[in-house]
């Protein structure tokens, strides 16, 4: 997955304080590809990764240990919201979920973007118009590479028709928001409210404010796509449509390490 806005809405989309909504419907239910686990990520979840490091701060890379009794690790609805893929096909036959909110918990299964990035010709479909559009010269990994180099937006665009979910961006709602309130809720008095989600200093439920978890969890990058579309014209805008940010918060400042220099090592995997 390329780096910058892909991961993203991995935390946003459910705040550190675990306040989970137990009729989640999955995003992913219509996924062909199955779920890889965050060991498919290694790029993103490698040290000196922005992202990655920044995603293991938080409690949803914890969140299964929320499920204290074998009945709750069992539950359907609690295991919507602190597992990843429930219910879906894994790549690991052994495997009927994912412990923890993982990356494909908000962004698909990765099945679909390992394929891409490791094999350009096998995950794209019209791979012979695009190596003949791109002069794609280089084979394998070195092809997905070769083609972020020429074309960032493109790049991108392989990765999200191969099933990427960003919120924000390519979700259908367009907003973080929303997938946000697939397993997260802003009233005290939801009827799908998780009623163990209670705040210990209080004793009241639980509720989702958005604005403090994006403050919080935020863990975008910088990269060059960041840059070609915070230049690009409204032709330019339509022309990429569905490729681009949608919700206004993701035009809101990054935190001032997002922009600092990554780890040679971690960029090589990119």
């Amino acid at each position: 997955m390329h780096r910058g806005r892909i991961i993203f809405s991995l935390v946003v989309a459910l705040t550190a304080l675990l306040v989970l909504k137990p009729s989640l419907s999955s995003g992913a239910a219509a996924q062909k590809w199955k779920y890889v686990g965050n060991k498919g990520c290694k790029c993103h979840l490698s040290p000196g990764c922005f992202e990655g490091d920044e995603y293991k701060k938080i409690k949803h890379s914890e969140a299964f240990k929320s499920l204290k009794t074998e009945e709750e690790q069992k539950d359907t609805n609690c295991l919507k919201c602190h597992a990843t893929g429930h219910g879906q096909k894994m790549k690991d036959p052994k495997l009927t979920y994912l412990e923890n909110v993982a990356c494909e918990a908000c962004h698909g299964p990765g099945e679909g973007y390992a394929e891409v990035k490791n094999d350009l010709a096998k995950g794209v479909k019209d791979y012979a118009e695009l190596a003949k559009k791109y002069e794609l010269k280089e084979k394998g990994k070195k092809a997905f590479n070769e083609l972020l180099a020429k074309d960032p937006m493109m790049a991108r665009k392989v990765q999200y028709d191969a099933g990427l979910v960003v919120a924000g961006i390519n979700n259908p709602e367009g907003t973080i928001k929303a997938q946000c309130l697939e397993c997260h809720w802003e009233k005290e008095d939801d009827k799908d409210r998780c009623p163990k989600a209670i705040d210990e200093k209080t004793g009241k439920p639980k509720v989702f404010n958005l604005e403090e978890a994006f403050k919080k969890d935020d863990h975008r990058d910088e990269d060059e796509i960041d840059k070609i579309v915070a230049k690009m014209s409204p032709a330019d805008k339509s022309k990429w449509k569905g490729y681009i940010e949608r919700d206004p918060i993701l035009n809101s400042p990054l935190k001032p390490e997002a922009k600092a220099p990554k780890k040679k090592a971690a960029e090589a995997e990119d």
